[in-house]
């Protein structure tokens, strides 16, 4: 077991184009505006900031006759049985899909057919790890009460959860832990500790973890919420990150929840930007959440959005947000699942506000962006 703990000391971070604002964290109002040094891309950057121009370099079986566009916009699933969620994400083994999201002890739902979920038992089954404990403990003032925003994928010999633990609701005081498992059926996982960590002072936000897989298999870490943006960094096969180096992704005042996948050449990052979460005298007519896309060459960037807006500059094209039956459609995952692409959220029915977990399948237009489609 390795616990490799972040954000203790200053890392090199680069820039995939571009500065940006400071924020409140995850759901917190805005703060005082902090640029950000440099605007350089970064070395592993292929393209030109601004621009992704010309066919993708590809194999042909990098799905891309994977959800194509026919003219007709795909609708959310119909779900049943526990569709409570925020913050969902989702994998498939087997034939049966595994959802894990932000709650008590980490909760998990099954199903085998993406629409009926039933109850499993929860990650943390027997308690939190001690280290959490004695983290939380030496912070002062700390509000914490359950694991945020977890994230669950395959890579390697072994499946992979990244969640948070968060001392202060607003406050950039944050660890991304990092379990693992042989066997997802059987929910038996091991936590190893964080792999990186924040204290208040940094630029950035360790919450809402997403592990994308580069074309050749190699797994990289993006998270973020607020402040200084989106930030990536890479993984061994065994879900511990490599270096201290830091690249940035994306930026918008009000940003969080990365999720990272490829397909047919193009590396894809869907951000939620707005606010995401009634409470703090917020209604739920007053949240703003939605999902924007851009796209790169390059899974470290720069990712532009359709117009060739730079992410990191406030570009990205939005793929789903509230109408008048759902408010703040966001926080998504992507999973490849039999032939299919489908994108998962969250999203707030009205009036009652609860939180419900939404499923569409994502499809791609001919010049491969994502449909949008209702919440």
């Amino acid at each position: 077991m390795k616990a490799a703990v972040g954000g203790t000391a200053a890392p090199a971070v680069s820039n995939a184009g571009g500065a940006g604002n400071a924020g409140a964290g995850a759901g917190g109002a805005a703060q005082t505006p902090a640029m950000m040094a440099g605007s350089n891309a970064p070395a592993t950057a292929g393209t030109s900031a601004g621009s992704d121009a010309g066919a993708p370099s590809t194999p042909d079986d990098d799905n891309c006759a994977v959800g194509k566009y026919t003219g007709t916009a795909a609708k959310p699933l119909t779900l049943s049985g526990n569709t409570g969620a925020h913050d969902p994400t989702l994998i498939e083994a087997n034939g049966t899909y595994y959802r894990f999201w932000t709650g008590d002890r980490i909760p998990v739902a099954t199903s085998t057919d993406l629409m009926s979920w039933r109850d499993a038992q929860p990650v943390y089954k027997n308690g939190y790890p001690m280290w959490s404990k004695d983290w939380l403990a030496g912070v002062s003032g700390q509000t914490f009460n359950f694991p945020w925003a977890p994230d669950v994928s395959h890579f390697g010999d072994a499946y992979h959860l990244y969640s948070t633990f968060s001392a202060k609701f607003g406050d950039n005081i944050s660890c991304i832990t990092h379990l693992t498992s042989s066997d997802v059926a059987a929910n038996d996982w091991t936590d190893h500790g964080p792999v990186i960590c924040t204290k208040g002072s940094e630029k950035y936000n360790a919450i809402d973890a997403d592990v994308g897989l580069d074309l050749d298999g190699t797994p990289y870490l993006s998270f973020g919420s607020f402040w200084d943006g989106i930030f990536a960094f890479k993984l061994n096969d065994k879900g511990e990150r490599v270096g201290s180096d830091l690249t940035r992704l994306a930026w918008a005042r009000e940003i969080e929840a990365p999720v990272m996948f490829h397909r047919c050449g193009y590396h894809y990052l869907l951000v939620s930007w707005g606010l995401c979460c009634p409470g703090n005298n917020r209604s739920v007519d007053q949240l703003t959440y939605k999902v924007v896309v851009g796209r790169s060459k390059n899974i470290l960037g720069p990712y532009v959005d359709r117009k060739g807006v730079n992410m990191v500059e406030g570009g990205g094209s939005i793929i789903v947000q509230g109408d008048s039956t759902f408010a703040a459609a966001g926080h998504s995952d992507v999973m490849l699942s039999k032939g299919h692409f489908y994108h998962l959220y969250h999203a707030y029915r009205r009036p009652s506000g609860r939180a419900e977990l939404r499923v569409v399948e994502l499809l791609f237009d001919d010049e491969g962006w994502p449909v949008a489609t209702p919440p």
